[in-house]
């Protein structure tokens, strides 16, 4: 069976204390299901679970969040 090539959104999460914490979802996720989606309608004390079973979960409430920006789409197989 062969492969299909899937893309990824990388997102930059900037906190309030200078951090970043980079992730990324699929690329054809809807906007309302995804991580600026989300963000947007959740409330400040909302917390956000971020990452993967590999690299281990950071939780952040929103209001530690001063923005999100996006980074690059990246190719990824599955």
């Amino acid at each position: 069976m062969k492969k299909e090539p899937r893309y990824y959104q990388s997102y930059h999460i900037h906190l309030l204390n200078g951090e970043v914490i980079e992730t990324s979802e699929a690329y054809d996720l809807p906007v309302e299901k995804g991580l600026v989606g989300r963000f947007g309608k959740a409330d400040d004390n909302e917390i956000f679970e971020i990452g993967d079973a590999i690299s281990g979960f950071s939780y952040i409430p929103k209001r530690s969040i001063l923005f999100i920006s996006t980074g690059d789409v990246k190719e990824g197989w599955c």
